[in-house]
């Protein structure tokens, strides 16, 4: 999909009757239209849902173009609302997180750039159409635009809201230069290599600088280039126009501080905003005699919540003390009397397993003076699940729990963390066949009744999106047991007391066990030589996993595993292409049922686009 140019979108458009405001029923000096009737009701019975997918579809969708025009300001206005990040991007940017881009492209998942960019595009149509018809964006418009842009780190998208605003004559508050400070300081750093490059070393200094094409490191820059000196003036302005800051604006100055490694930036903030020393604190051998801190009372703007203790362990991680981190969450934490937030827990793990790893290139003798030892991140791990935080450990933190037992080569420490992985995606798999079992309800209500409109309903668009994310979700969870299963297969060098036959007796066992996480045809390096198993599917193959069953950990003489349900379930892909042989008047492509079929649909493209002309 190619991104919409944004420079575009608000242009003035000469002002058009609006006297037909959706009053169904009302006087009209005019005969009524049937087929306008029919579409007004059903375009008000979305709008009644309030089902986000359902809203979005009508309010993009060209025989609803004149009732968009149309509507009422303060009708809009909630009906826009209702497109928001929270529910159309930020459950795919999360779960896309820990997926390399080569994992994307190999698991044929919809890559996230495309995700944001039609998303985008979509409220860009909507803007367009409105402004056409001579309703003008106001702020709460503006607002959820700059708001759409910060969660997608989308500074061109969100400059060009506010250049739009600034022409309009509306002006900004609070919430609309916190979103624009947002979407400067996160630029790039949900997709591709460059949610990989938020360290701050020389190295990816001197690649802000100036970054060369397509090297993975565009986005926020540094130097000439500086994120934290566009942020400032941004701050400055907010402050020239006596707008109150809060939380969040002094959070996103911390973090504009971070991006470019300056670590004074960073303190200096939370001594202004907080009265929280950080080099005293640190260095103080009773942290609880440090000076009472600002802002205590809950009921104000600037009283800490989660999403400072993040940003506090974002920032520090970021920079390579991940140790300051540490103590200033936990001061905060204990000083404001709030919890700290699992979000903040992974943010800590996962950067304290990042300064831990060995590292290569122009920065290693650098980075080797920061580097933590690896027991520190087992400590972290046991803390923070154990009493009293109980963060319940994602697939994510088992792999990388379990790469230290494999740099280790303690086999009886890394089986346990992929038996732990495997179990959360059987929860997840659970939640999505319940996901499952509830569309394919609605489909038989459909079949009864031969209404279309069953098609439009609310239960159903929510079974879907939830359906959807869980879907996306197992496809990631998959993704990564196979990884812990192909780390636990190329580790040559397994020792220990508990393996001594590692090759003759284990690994066969193990090779039974998760068959289904491994490709046919792979090499096995022994201590006799090269061994070849031959097959079809290899390593990076498109289908990752033969046959129609989902992958599962298989029972075996030598394990516990008991063979359930799991056995015989359909791969979801397989499931939903025999629905469609089976039901031939559902529509695949219609924008209801479109996002539940497009895996089918993608297929089918492939296959015809693999024919002979």
């Amino acid at each position: 999909m190619v991104k919409e140019d944004y420079s575009d979108k608000y242009d003035y458009h000469g002002m058009m009757s609006t006297t037909d405001l959706l009053d169904i029923g009302g006087p009209s000096e005019k005969p009524r239209d049937p087929l306008r009737d029919t579409l007004q009701t059903e375009f008000i019975s979305i709008l009644r849902s309030g089902q986000p997918d359902l809203v979005m579809n009508a309010l993009t969708d060209p025989r609803f173009s004149s009732l968009v025009g149309a509507m009422p300001e303060t009708t809009f206005v909630e009906a826009f609302l209702l497109l928001s990040p929270a529910y159309f991007v930020e459950p795919y940017r999360d779960i896309h997180r820990p997926l390399h881009p080569t994992a994307e492209r190999s698991m044929d998942i919809r890559p996230l750039q495309e995700i944001f960019d039609e998303f985008a595009s979509k409220l860009a149509r909507i803007i367009r159409l409105r402004v056409s018809t001579g309703q003008i964006p106001g702020l709460a418009e503006f607002t959820h635009l700059l708001a759409c842009a910060a969660a997608m780190g989308d500074p061109q998208m969100a400059q060009s809201a506010w250049q739009a605003m600034l022409y309009r004559k509306v002006e900004p508050d609070t919430q609309c230069y916190n979103h624009l400070m947002e979407a400067l300081i996160w630029d790039g750093t949900f997709t591709g290599l460059r949610k990989y490059r938020l360290r701050v070393t020389r190295f990816a200094y001197k690649m802000r600088k100036n970054p060369p094409p397509d090297s993975g490191w565009s986005g926020y820059g540094t130097a000439a280039r500086s994120v934290l000196k566009s942020v400032r003036v941004v701050f400055n302005e907010m402050m020239a126009k006596s707008i109150p800051p809060d939380e969040t604006t002094f959070v996103n100055m911390m973090l504009a501080s971070c991006r470019t490694g300056w670590v004074p930036g960073i303190k200096a903030v939370l001594k202004a905003a907080w009265n929280i020393d950080v080099d005293e604190l640190l260095t103080a051998s009773d942290p609880s005699s440090s000076p009472d801190v600002y802002h205590t009372d809950p009921a104000s703007a600037l009283h800490p919540t989660g999403r400072l203790l993040f940003a506090v362990a974002h920032a520090f991680g970021t920079n390579n003390d991940i140790r300051a981190g540490l103590h200033l969450v936990e001061f905060i934490a204990s000083r404001y009397n709030i919890p700290i937030p699992e979000k903040v827990w992974l943010e800590l793990f996962e950067w304290t397993f990042v300064l831990s790893r060995p590292r290569f290139g122009p920065d290693a003798e650098e980075q080797k003076k920061v580097k933590i030892k690896p027991r520190f991140v087992t400590q972290l791990f046991d803390t923070m699940t154990a009493e009293p935080y109980n963060v319940r450990p994602t697939i994510e933190t088992r792999l990388k729990v379990a790469k230290l037992a494999w740099d280790s080569r303690i086999l009886k420490k890394y089986m346990p963390q992929m038996y732990a992985a495997y179990e959360i995606l059987m929860e997840t798999r659970q939640r999505r066949w319940e996901a499952r079992s509830a569309i394919m309800a609605s489909v038989k209500r459909r079949r009864l009744h031969k209404s279309h409109a069953d098609w439009q309903s609310r239960d159903l668009a929510n079974a879907i999106h939830t359906y959807d994310i869980l879907r996306l979700r197992t496809a990631q969870q998959t993704e990564l047991v196979r990884k812990l299963a192909r780390n636990m297969l190329i580790n040559k060098l397994w020792t220990g007391r508990d393996n001594p036959a590692w090759f003759r007796t284990l690994f066969p066992q193990a090779l039974e066990e998760w068959r289904d996480f491994l490709p046919e045809d792979f090499h096995l390096n022994t201590r006799g030589g090269v061994v070849h198993f031959v097959g079809k599917i290899r390593w990076g193959s498109r289908n990752r996993y033969s046959g129609k069953r989902i992958p599962i950990r298989r029972p075996t003489p030598y394990n516990d595993v008991v063979s359930g349900a799991e056995v015989n379930y359909l791969d979801d892909e397989f499931f939903w292409e025999a629905l469609l042989r089976l039901e031939p008047s559902i529509e695949p492509t219609s924008a209801s049922l479109r996002r539940l079929f497009e895996p089918v649909l993608e297929r089918y493209r492939r296959t015809e686009d693999s024919q002979p002309c």
